[in-house]
């Protein structure tokens, strides 16, 4: 565990701590992966970078690096950005749930497993 995701988490009020707690659980919960604090939010990586999440003023960003091959698992996320990047965009309370996280967070870190780090192989 981080001190600088602990101080973010620590930072948010309402629906956005209450949701970036259980997408820090269930993101550990979901393999053996590495937290980190990079570019000015948590992220998470196992095999290369995985997912991150990141608070605005009237939602939070859930995304994953190779998000873009995940949409089959939840048309909620939006591709965008390098390295076939996907967000989901939560802006309330419960809008996702532990087993969604666990899926998607699995599922991300299968594909690094059989393509490898995606910041590097977007590169080659």
């Amino acid at each position: 565990m981080s001190d600088k995701v602990d101080a973010y988490i620590a930072a948010l009020d309402g629906w956005q701590a209450d949701t970036a707690k259980l997408l820090r659980q269930q993101i550990a919960a979901a393999g053996d992966l590495a937290e980190d604090f990079k570019w000015g939010h948590p992220m998470w990586s196992a095999g290369g970078a995985v997912c991150l999440f990141k608070s605005f003023k009237s939602h939070m960003t859930f995304a994953f690096w190779r998000g873009a091959q995940l949409t089959d698992l939840d048309p909620r996320l939006e591709p965008g950005g390098s390295f076939n990047m996907a967000a989901i965009k939560l802006t309330g309370p419960d809008q996702i749930t532990s087993n969604e996280v666990g899926r998607l967070v699995a599922a991300a870190i299968a594909l690094n497993r059989e393509h490898g780090d995606p910041m590097k192989t977007a590169r080659a």
